[in-house]
């Protein structure tokens, strides 16, 4: 069976990519290698024909050379020039989904033509290119793109002794340059933030958090309040990022941020759109799990059907829609009791997940879909179609078929699954201190609630009351169907 780094990375060739890369072996300039070029093609069309039978290094070497005896030496040697020539076209091919592969050509042609003092040439590519780069106030690239484009035009100035023209280019550079560092630091603030709080890891000295405690953030921007409005708004927004990521409690900011950032969607790159909405909806993720509330799910569902309305993912500079975050849009708007719409994001956007995942992720939707509509043995029947991927997956799933056993009257087999709950959230280390709280009172609640309904002699309704209390802190999701329950009970219970 053939195990080669160049089969690796053929594999993960687009159609587009292939035929590319057979002109760029093809291309004298690269390679002359005609054996090298037989290699490849075998190769192709084993991927493309996706055959079952596993390619063998001896069946290559007798297709490449018909009359030779089988030499490990020369198929290692074709492989190894295979693979040189798959890295080499990785460096000067761009990945068809980069969004700034023409200004980097364009800025490489630049350095070029100024260092051969080609200056109209140069002047007319970089008016041209200038005049393509529209503002966008949310895109990551811009800022620093500005800065390297001016910085070819201080280089082609000084190159030439030309000082005058050089120092017109300084005050704009400062500018991009400044706009890109607080940019910069953002994504390291909002790195450090989701270190400690969604993967619960300390860094031993946080130098961001550091930075970001002693910066006087009022008193820069009333430094730059005279700034042209597109770059102040922008560092603006770059603050109040950093503020949402570290102050959990400051409302206003949150309100301010979503105001600005939904009342200029349509202006945004198709990744911001998606991260800076990604942004506002972990503000209110945290405080949904430190604080359930029918008011923060509205919130919730608000930015979710925003993010769907505007959003493209697997393209312009978006990866595939994650999994999790698809079962966190069902969940949303199947506990919110909008079926249709989860309905109607099943049907138009799990193919947005990537392949594997799909399965998984259709069966985990419907059965939480089929809860609702009280077919609890087809949630069962669903759910064992769940891959545990990750441990978030592995928790809905479980709290899931928890909540169809007891529907369906499985009172041992609920408590069996609450019993390896409880030792499931006790022993994942990716569950943050505050996070395994809140699941552990989930999983308690729940566990009273069978043990009332498997002995409910032994309790009183004062037990009830008091269980019921904690609907309204930890199980908001499925608050309705738990008082629905506790309603039976009373029935049940010594009064």
């Amino acid at each position: 069976m053939l195990k080669n780094k160049a089969y690796d990375v053929i594999k993960t060739f687009s159609p587009a990519e292939l035929k590319s890369f057979e002109l760029f072996i093809e291309s004298p300039y690269y390679n002359t290698n005609k054996a090298v070029i037989k290699l490849f093609e075998l190769i192709r069309k084993h991927i493309q024909k996706a055959a079952a039978k596993p390619l063998l290094e001896e069946e290559l070497f007798t297709k490449i050379y018909p009359a030779k005896k089988y030499n490990y030496g020369i198929m290692k040697n074709l492989l190894s020039e295979l693979f040189r020539l798959c890295e080499k076209f990785l460096a000067v091919h761009p990945h068809e989904e980069d969004p700034n592969i023409e200004f980097e050509e364009s800025l490489r042609k630049l350095k070029n033509l100024n260092y051969r003092s080609l200056d109209k040439l140069f002047l007319a590519e970089y008016k041209r290119v200038e005049g393509r780069m529209e503002y966008s106030v949310l895109s990551t690239d811009y800022y620093r793109n500005k800065f390297r484009l001016v910085e070819a035009m201080y280089k082609f100035y000084t190159r030439r002794s030309k000082y005058t023209g050089a120092a017109d280019t300084l005050y704009p550079m400062s500018i991009y340059n400044m706009c890109d560092i607080i940019s910069m630091f953002k994504q390291d603030v909002a790195g450090m933030e989701y270190l400690e709080n969604q993967l619960n890891t300390v860094p031993p000295v946080n130098v961001t958090e550091a930075f970001y405690r002693n910066f006087d953030f009022e008193k820069f921007l009333k430094d730059i309040k005279g700034l042209d409005a597109e770059h102040y708004d922008y560092i603006n927004l770059q603050l109040r990022l950093m503020k949402l990521y570290n102050e959990r409690d400051n409302v206003d900011n949150y309100n301010e941020l979503k105001e600005f950032i939904f009342g200029s969607i349509k202006k945004f790159s198709n990744a911001e759109k998606w991260f800076l909405s990604s942004a506002l909806f972990g503000f209110v993720l945290n405080r949904y799990i430190l604080s359930s509330s029918k008011e923060l799910l509205l919130e919730m569902g608000e930015i979710r059907k925003t993010q769907l309305a505007n959003v493209k993912f697997n393209t312009e500079g978006l990866a595939p829609l994650q999994a999790g975050v698809f079962r966190n849009i069902i969940e949303i708007f199947v506990i919110l009791g909008d079926i249709d719409f989860a309905l109607e994001v099943i049907e138009k956007h799990l193919r947005d997940i990537e392949e594997n995942k799909r399965k998984s992720s259709f069966s985990y939707a419907m059965a939480i879909i089929e809860e609702s509509r009280g077919n609890n043995e087809a949630v069962l029947k669903l759910i064992r179609d769940v891959e545990f991927t990750d441990y978030q997956a592995k928790y809905s799933a479980k709290m899931v078929a928890i909540v169809a056993f007891y529907n369906l009257g499985y009172i041992e087999e609920g408590l069996s699954a609450i019993d390896s709950m409880k030792h499931f959230v006790k022993d994942t280390n990716e569950f943050t201190g505050a996070v395994k709280m809140n699941l552990a009172a989930r999983v308690a609640t729940l566990e009273r609630l069978y043990k009332i309904k498997a002995n409910p002699e032994k309790y009183s309704l004062a037990d009830i009351i008091q269980l019921e209390e904690t609907a309204v802190n930890y199980l908001a999701a499925r608050k309705e169907w738990f008082l629905g329950k506790t309603a039976e009970l009373k029935k049940l219970v010594r009064t």
